[in-house]
């Protein structure tokens, strides 16, 4: 399956965070973008977003930032799963979704949702799969 131009542009955002050469952030997002982070913390517009990146490479080293699975909805959301992992003053990894939404091509609203990275099976039957 041929990757949307879309997509791309998704993945080249994740990898900013990993590179940490992030492009004039106009290249990614509208100017009235909305940006809802996992731990509850929201930026409106393009200049709530950059103080909020900036701040973050100054504090933040994101190691990973793994892409598992894109989808595409039929209302034109795109369904993010990935994995994070970074190191601020301790190192720390979760599993993650990004709901991504776009207008004119370019990145307008993003909610993130994220679980443990570990797993357990607190009922699991011994000897069992």
């Amino acid at each position: 399956m041929r990757q949307s131009s879309l997509e791309r542009l998704i993945e080249e955002y994740f990898k900013a965070w990993v590179t940490r050469d992030f492009p004039n952030i106009e290249y990614f997002f509208t100017h009235d973008v909305y940006y809802r982070e996992c731990n509850g913390a929201s930026y409106r517009g393009l200049n709530e977003l950059n103080g909020w990146i900036n701040s973050m490479l100054k504090k933040q080293t994101v190691l990973e930032w793994d892409i598992s699975n894109i989808e595409k909805t039929d209302s034109g959301v795109f369904i993010v799963m990935w994995f994070f992992h970074a190191k601020e003053e301790k190192e720390y990894n979760f599993d993650g979704v990004s709901l991504i939404d776009f207008t004119d091509d370019k990145i307008s609203h993003i909610s993130e949702y994220a679980a443990s990275h570990d797993l357990y099976r607190p009922f699991k039957e011994t000897g069992s799969n």
